[in-house]
C-alpha cells in the first residue's frame, strides 16, 4: 500500500505527530479491504516513512536527540491503531518505523515488525546497511555487542516469521541493493520478502524493478515491494519529494503480478500461492537456484572486511559528514587493494 506521508517533526525541539500519517494510513486500510474485489486481504505492507516520514535524514539531525524525541518503541501506544485495525480486519499488516531499543540507549534502529490479525507484534527486523545520510544504527555498528546478545546465525541479522500464509523476511529500502540480504532471508526460510521504498531517480530509471524482480528470481521468492508516495516537510504541502511510485509484487519466477504507475495515494494486490511456490522449489531444474550455492567456493567473496564494523564504537549514530568520511575511506581501501580503479576524471568536493 502506497500512501502520502509527512514527516512527524518539522523542528527537533518541536512534538512529533505520528497521528496524522496514522490517521490517513488507517483510512487507507479501510479503502483497500473494502476494496478487495477479486481476493479477501490477508497480508497487507505499508512502505517505508509511512508512519514518521524522514526527518532525522533529511535535516541531518543529532542521532542522540533524535532517538528520544521522534523515535518510538514498538510495544508503546504509537501503534495501537496499526494493531487495532489489524485486529478489526483479521490481516497480517507488515510496516516500519526508526524504533528504539531498551539494550541500546540513545540509539534508533530503522525497524520493520509484522503485526498478527489478534493485534500482536509477531516479529521484527532491524535494517542491516543504511545510506550515507540515514542516521538509524544497524546491528553491524554494535556487532559485537549484538552477537553477544542475539548469537551471530541467521536469525540475529535475517529473521524469519513463520505464519500460516508463509515465511515472511524483510530487506528495507537500501538492503533491497544488496542480494546478499536477499539470500540471507531465503536461506533462513523465507519465501515472501518485504522490500519497502526507494529513491528517485532510481525507481523511474527501473533499478528499482530489476533489483525487486532478481531478488524474486534468484531466491524463489515472492517480493512484496510498496514504495513510498508523495511526501511532504511542511504543513503547506510546498516542499517534499516524491519516490517515484511503482509499488509491486513480484512472484517466485521474478514475473510482475501487479504494478501501479501512481505516485500518490494507491494499492497494488496478488494472490500469494505458497503451496505453488514450495512445489516449485520442490521439483523445478530451472529458475530455483538456492540448491546449487557453492557456498565453499562463495565464501571466499566475503573474507576480506570492506566497511568497518563496530561503528557504533566512535558514536551513538552517524550524522552526514562522518558517514562520508567512512565511505571515502572504504574507497580508498578498495582502491590500495586493487578492487577499484582510480579515476582520472575531476573529482567533486563531497567525494575528495
Amino acid at each position: 500500500m502506497q500512501t502520502h506521508t509527512y514527516d512527524c517533526l518539522y523542528r527537533l525541539d518541536g512534538k512529533p505527530n505520528y497521528e496524522r500519517n496514522l490517521k490517513h494510513i488507517c483510512h487507507m486500510i479501510d479503502v483497500v479491504v473494502l476494496s478487495a474485489i477479486e481476493y479477501p486481504v490477508k497480508l497487507l505492507a505499508l512502505a517505508e516513512g509511512a508512519i514518521q516520514g524522514f526527518p532525522d535524514e533529511l535535516h541531518d539531525w543529532d542521532p542522540i536527540v533524535y532517538a528520544r524525541v521522534g523515535a518510538i518503541d514498538l510495544s508503546g501506544p504509537v501503534l495501537a491503531p496499526l494493531r487495532e485495525k489489524a485486529a478489526r480486519w483479521g490481516i497480517y499488516i507488515i510496516a516500519q518505523a526508526k524504533t528504539r531499543m531498551p539494550e541500546f540507549p540513545d540509539r534508533f534502529f530503522n525497524t520493520m515488525f509484522l503485526i498478527s490479525p489478534q493485534g500482536e507484534i509477531i516479529h521484527r527486523h532491524h535494517k542491516n546497511v543504511v545510506f550515507t545520510i540515514e542516521h538509524s544504527t544497524t546491528p553491524h555498528d554494535v556487532y559485537d555487542e549484538w552477537v553477544a546478545m542475539f548469537g551471530e546465525g541467521l536469525d540475529a541479522f535475517f529473521p524469519v516469521a513463520r505464519t500460516p500464509l508463509g515465511n515472511i523476511g524483510a530487506s528495507i529500502c537500501m538492503e533491497g541493493n544488496f542480494p546478499e540480504v536477499a539470500r540471507g532471508l531465503a536461506l533462513n526460510g523465507a519465501e515472501i520478502i518485504y522490500r519497502p521504498s526507494s529513491m528517485e531517480n532510481k525507481v523511474t530509471q527501473g533499478a528499482w524493478e530489476i533489483q525487486n524482480r532478481a531478488r524474486a528470481l534468484d531466491n524463489t521468492c515472492y517480493v512484496i515491494a510498496p514504495n513510498t508516495g508523495r511526501h511532504y516537510i511542511d504543513d503547506a504541502q510546498s516542499q517534499g519529494f516524491f519516490c517515484g511510485g511503482k509499488s509491486m509484487i513480484v512472484d517466485y519466477r521474478g514475473s510482475i503480478l501487479h504494478q501501479n504507475d501512481s505516485q500518490e495515494d494507491c494499492f497494488v494486490a496478488a494472490p500469494i500461492h505458497i503451496e505453488s511456490l514450495r512445489y516449485h522449489r520442490q521439483t523445478a531444474r530451472n529458475f530455483n537456484w538456492i540448491p546449487h550455492i557453492k557456498s565453499e567456493i562463495f565464501r571466499l567473496i566475503y573474507e576480506r572486511a570492506v566497511w568497518p564494523v563496530n561503528l557504533g564504537q566512535r558514536c551513538k549514530g552517524m550524522q552526514a559528514e562522518m558517514a562520508n568520511q567512512v565511505l571515502n575511506d572504504t574507497l580508498r581501501k578498495l582502491n590500495e587493494d586493487g578492487v577499484f580503479q582510480p579515476t582520472e576524471l575531476p573529482m567533486p568536493s563531497l567525494a575528495r
